[in-house]
């Protein structure tokens, strides 16, 4: 009889129960794959393990479900955060109002500098009171500290930009001091609820202590001295309240200056377009974790698109604003080319499900709207199309500098857009001039599409394509029926230069298909090869389709009715034995059944011309034209083997 101890493992496993070291061997390796996970779910959360950032081993991951928000849940953030803030903020309101009331009625006779060392010596009283508080209600203590700070704001703001006792950078220096002492303490501490309170209150001192008279400089200033600190407090925190209530403020203070721009004309506006860039630059970029940078930037981004409006408060001048959105649009694209591989966030969750939205925003939402916004602040056409091709220039750049992503799609789309805007501008001639500068463009977006592949060059390429067979389509089908001869006039040119355009197309098809390919290499070959051969088709098939198409207008308009008909019988019983005799050359049974299918067309157009218009020489000659066509075709196909293949 074997022992259990000398069976093989195999052996054990099936016939017998598990032996203790195997158990324990079990569990080892659930404790390590539990270890592995909880790893990467910190690190995704960017929160510290022993006091260091760990780097998640990918050996598994575990996806979870949303819990939706209950009623429970809800209560708890109410009261907890939402109770907190508004008390804060009822505070500080209580003391503004108590302190105009008494001053109003003569009550309280203190001049400013004393209601300001008043106001000082209650914070700091506040102060020691919130540290004392920490040793046992570390919460409550936390939002008294909070609450210090923002009296000591709203002194600060009051003997600055109010009151004037003291020059504006030194209040905002003593602002800046308090306000990074805080941030420094609340990092160490890892004390979200005392960043929230002492940055929320901190915010809204300028708006609680406002006379209405609003100075954009002392408000931008002061919104940076608050917002740069709250960057690095919240650098590598999880924090989710604290970056909302960052996003509120931020978006606050963009608003308020593109409000009050419009006291200080030119430089007012300059200064509040510029203040989200600047926020951008010295504090997310240096100071917010991987997992919120790009959510943040992209944030920031939309709000300097909000702060170029403030161009229609201000009375700037118009040549400044456009070089300055322009410049926005420019610093947009340096900063997103920089941190282009940072992973993809969102301030919202669902957000972040759809990276590549998230990118199309980023790479031509933003930029874009600048760039139009730019080209609305100049009136005269000729003025505009320097923003537009300036645009285009960074976006093709932007475009020709990134891999084949989702952000070098939206990129060549926003430069193809912006260079049409550039022909549009254009004085030229119509419409052949014109139809010649889109069709160039359109030739120009495929040739980059060989150079970096996108599909956005090959859509954008031929919607270019198809919108200048559509122009010149309408300017023929616009002139006068059997005045000119076919062939002869400005808007048969035009249709000339659409079928040499897609001539050309079509001689590099072969371009156009590696480079599809090369444009979605994220996909596997299968995912997409039926598509492939759609586009390769197409490519291939436009020349003959449009000459088709323009030489049917043109002797459908030639001389008279009855003229033009029977030049259309004929035109179809030759194309008609054209396809088929091109089909059997080449084995093709969808190029006889097209070329069946006109000489059905051509001897329906005979026999309605032969009703309608012709005279007895006219119906003879199109009975003739139509059956020696059509005999030719009917010879090819009672000849064996011509179905075969």
């Amino acid at each position: 009889m074997t022992q259990r101890g000398l069976e093989t493992p195999t052996t054990a496993a099936s016939t017998s129960p598990t032996s203790l070291e195997s158990r324990l061997a079990i569990i080892e390796q659930h404790l390590a794959a539990l270890t592995a996970d909880v790893a990467a779910i910190r690190a995704e959360l960017g929160a510290p393990v022993g006091g260091r950032p760990q780097v998640a081993a990918p050996t598994r991951r575990i996806v979870t479900s949303r819990r939706p928000l209950s009623a429970q849940d809800l209560e708890g953030l109410l009261g907890r955060y939402g109770m907190l803030g508004i008390a804060v903020l009822a505070a500080v309101a209580a003391v503004g109002t108590f302190l105009s009331w008494a001053i109003g009625r003569g009550y309280l006779t203190l001049d400013p500098a004393a209601r300001v060392l008043v106001g000082l010596a209650f914070a700091g009283g506040i102060a020691v009171w919130g540290v004392k508080l920490r040793r046992t209600e570390r919460s409550f203590g936390s939002s008294m500290l909070g609450l210090a700070l923002v009296i000591e704001q709203v002194c600060a703001y009051a003997a600055g930009p109010s009151f004037h006792l003291v020059p504006t950078w030194v209040a905002f220096a003593g602002a800046a001091v308090a306000s990074w002492a805080l941030a420094i303490f609340a990092h160490a501490e890892n004390d979200e609820l005392l960043w929230c309170v002492g940055f929320g209150g901190a915010a809204l001192a300028p708006f609680v202590t406002s006379d209405g008279h609003g100075n954009v400089f002392a408000l931008v200033g002061y919104g940076a001295v608050v917002l740069l600190p709250a960057c690095f407090a919240i650098s590598h925190r999880g924090w989710p309240i604290g970056w909302r209530v960052f996003y509120l403020a931020s978006a606050l203070y963009v608003v308020a200056a593109a409000i009050v721009a419009h006291t200080a004309a030119t430089p007012g506006f300059l200064i509040a377009f510029a203040f989200p860039f600047a926020i951008a630059a010295a504090g997310i970029v240096p100071f917010a974790p991987e997992s919120r940078k790009r959510g943040a930037l992209r944030w920031l981004g939309s709000l300097a698109v909000l702060g170029g409006l403030a161009y229609h408060a201000a009375p700037a001048e118009p040549a400044i604003v456009a070089t300055a959105l322009l410049a926005g649009v420019c610093a947009w694209l340096l900063v997103l080319d920089r941190h282009a591989r940072v992973p993809q966030s969102s301030i919202l969750a669902r957000g972040r499900e759809v990276p590549a939205v998230l990118d199309w925003i980023d790479g031509a939402g933003i930029p874009l709207l600048l760039a139009v916004q730019a080209v609305n602040v100049l009136a005269p056409p000729s003025q505009a199309m320097a923003p537009y091709g300036a645009a285009t220039i960074a976006f093709a750049l932007f475009a020709w500098r990134r891999a084949v992503s989702p952000l070098r799609d939206a990129a060549a789309l926003a430069a193809v857009g912006s260079a049409f805007g550039v022909v549009e501008f254009l004085p030229l001639e119509a419409p052949t001039a014109r139809v010649a500068a889109v069709l160039a463009l359109g030739l120009a977006a495929f040739a980059m599409h060989k150079l970096r592949p996108s599909r956005s060059w090959l859509a954008t390429g031929s919607a270019l394509l198809l919108f200048a067979a559509a122009t010149a389509i309408s300017e023929l089908v616009a002139r006068r029926p059997y005045v000119f001869p076919p062939f002869t006039t400005v808007p048969s040119v035009t249709a000339l230069l659409v079928t040499a355009a897609f001539v050309l197309l079509a001689r590099f098809w072969y371009w156009v298909r590696v480079a599809t390919r090369e444009s979605i290499a994220d996909r596997p070959e299968w995912t997409y090869a039926g598509s492939l051969r759609v586009v390769v088709r197409a490519v291939t098939l436009a020349p003959w389709v449009w000459a088709f198409v323009w030489v049917l207008i043109e002797l459908s308009m030639a001389y008279s009715p009855s003229t033009a008909t029977l030049l259309l019988v004929t035109y179809f019983a030759a194309t008609a034995v054209g396809c088929v005799a091109t089909g059997r050359v080449r084995h093709s049974a969808r190029l006889r059944q097209v070329g069946l299918g006109l000489a059905l067309v051509a001897a329906s157009t005979a026999f309605f011309g032969a009703t309608s218009y012709f005279d007895f020489a006219a119906r003879i000659a199109a009975y003739l034209v139509t059956s020696a066509f059509l005999l030719g075709i009917a010879y090819w196909y009672r000849r064996p083997g011509l179905l075969a293949d």
